[in-house]
Formats: C-alpha cells, sequence, structure tokens
C-alpha cells in the first residue's frame, strides 16, 4: 500500500509541473470541523475558486482519507495550487495556533482583561493576578482546544518547577512558595542568566538584615501606564510595590519568571553583597558597603 502511494504521489507531482491547476491567492487558514465530510470540504475550497480535480478525488478515494479527514486547521499559502493543497489535508499537516509567553512578562502583554477573568473563573482564583503564575514558554494548540486550558498547561507547569525545585533545598523552608515566586520575579527583571543567582544573595542578604530591597523593577511594577522615565518622584511616592518606601518583598510577583529565575531563588549564591548596580547589559558591579556601591554608581551611572 505504501509502495503504492508513493506511486500515486509521485504521478500526481509530476502532473502537478505540467497541468495548470488552481492557485490560491492569499494566505488563508481553512478549517476542517467535527462532522465535516469530503464533499463539505470540497465545498469550502471551491468558495476560495480553488477546485479539486478527477486526480485529486481519486488520491482521497484510493488511501481512504475520504472517510478519515483530520479536523483541524490548515495553512494554506499564496500561491500554493489544489494539489499540495489536497496534500497537505492527505498527510494531516495542521496548523497549530501558538501563545508565546515572554520571560519577564506580564499577563496583560500577551492575554487580554478578558481572558484572564476568564481563566481565574475557570481556576477559582479570587484574587485575579496572574502576573508569576504562567511558566514562559510557546505552547502550540488547535482551535478546538479550550484557551484556558492551554493557559492551564502554562500554570501548572509553573507551580510544578517551582515546587519541584524547593523540595531540592530545605535550606530554603522560611520563604513560602509565593514569596520564592516573587524573588524569582524579581531576579528575572533584574538580571540576566548569568548573574541570576549571585543578584539572588544580594535579595536575600537584604532581606536577612532587615533592610529595604531598594529595587528599581519592583517600583516600576507599581506604576499605571509607565513611560520608560523612572524619576525621583516615583521612587517617593509609596505603593504597595514601591521597595523603596516599603521594607521587604511586594505583595505578589512583578513578573513571569522563567526556570533560571526560580531556580536563582532557590539556590542563590552565598556572598556578603548588599548592592548592584548596572555596567552594560548583562553585567552588573556588586559591592558589599554604600561607600563602594556609591563609587560604582557615579562611574557606571553617572560617568563620574
Amino acid at each position: 500500500m505504501k509502495i503504492f502511494l508513493f506511486i500515486i504521489i509521485f504521478f500526481s507531482l509530476y502532473l502537478s509541473s505540467i497541468l495548470n491547476f488552481d492557485r490560491i491567492n492569499q494566505d488563508y487558514i481553512f478549517k476542517i470541523e467535527p462532522g465535516d465530510n469530503y464533499s463539505d470540504i470540497k465545498d469550502k475550497i471551491s468558495n476560495k475558486d480553488i477546485s479539486f480535480v478527477n486526480l485529486i478525488d481519486f488520491i482521497f478515494f484510493i488511501t481512504g482519507k475520504d472517510q478519515n479527514l483530520r479536523i483541524g486547521e490548515y495553512y494554506f499559502q499564496k500561491g500554493e495550487n489544489s494539489l499540495q493543497i489536497a496534500f497537505k489535508i492527505l498527510f494531516d499537516k495542521v496548523f497549530y495556533r501558538s501563545l508565546y509567553i515572554p520571560e519577564g512578562s506580564k499577563s496583560l502583554d500577551f492575554l487580554s482583561i478578558k481572558q484572564i477573568e476568564e481563566f481565574c473563573r475557570y481556576k477559582n482564583i479570587e484574587n485575579c493576578n496572574l502576573d508569576g503564575f504562567f511558566h514562559p514558554n510557546t505552547y502550540k494548540y488547535e482551535f478546538f482546544e479550550n484557551f484556558n486550558e492551554v493557559l492551564n498547561r502554562s500554570f501548572n507547569t509553573q507551580l510544578s518547577l517551582l515546587d519541584s525545585l524547593i523540595d531540592q533545598n530545605r535550606d530554603i523552608s522560611d520563604y513560602t512558595s509565593m514569596e520564592l515566586l516573587i524573588i524569582a520575579s524579581i531576579i528575572e527583571k533584574e538580571s540576566c542568566k548569568n548573574e541570576m543567582s549571585k543578584v539572588a544573595g544580594v535579595i536575600y542578604n537584604r532581606l536577612a538584615k532587615k533592610m529595604k530591597l531598594q529595587i528599581d523593577s519592583t517600583v516600576i511594577y507599581g506604576i499605571k501606564s509607565f513611560d520608560g522615565n523612572l524619576t525621583k518622584k516615583h521612587l517617593k511616592t509609596d505603593t504597595p510595590y514601591n521597595s523603596y518606601t516599603n521594607k521587604g518583598l511586594p505583595p505578589t510577583p512583578i513578573s513571569n519568571p522563567s526556570l533560571e529565575a526560580i531556580q536563582a531563588s532557590i539556590f542563590p549564591d552565598d556572598h556578603e553583597y548588599l548592592y548592584f548596580v548596572k555596567k552594560e547589559k548583562c553585567l552588573h558591579e556588586f559591592s558589599t558597603n554604600y561607600q563602594d556601591h556609591l563609587i560604582a554608581v557615579k562611574k557606571y551611572q553617572l560617568g563620574k
């Protein structure tokens, strides 16, 4: 049967090179829905001025595919001919939608308010702030899948990774899962992967000494419609997320942290640094005292 199918396909491709098959004139996502039969999909495709000739009908008939259509979406590209389109359906080359969750993102970066509210109802979450709880990745899904279930894959993955790593380090037991997720979310915003554990150590050292974290990214999170310009007024305006005016951690995560940031929050470097200032992208100057920190600020931020 496989050899026979190969011969048919080879012969069909040869014919497609010498015959004038209909071609689609724009990119198009074609949907085969539950209950659609072969006649239905031919009618749908004909609405795009594409016809399946007898050769295509024969291929579907001889392979039995006319009785076993794969439900899904199919991506047809501009310029593809009817035979190429038929082969995508024949070989179940379905189109997958994707949800991309960037590292360090907020939920509103990839979801609408309505989608967030619907997921909170789906999960029975009362305080509907989901930042921090989605694991950054690309999630593939099909049109007939419940979008809340797609989000739930990310949600469950994040919590599962967090719990698994916590189990590997009992020394971190003084902190709750939520606190560790909050710390991870700060680490994600403040550092690249090469310095995450080192920055984590600074956060824990400051918390141990009851020092204010004084981290800009927490302040920014608490500013509505932040325009990219962090001012002294922002640093002095008290919000629950202003770590210059409040001690301890902010009340919730400020971003969706990556696996590496979560790892850093649970396995921080052991050092005595209390301060850090950005020198260049992905590189900071770390200091153990305020005097050295001021020198670093003048050098790397003020250019003095």
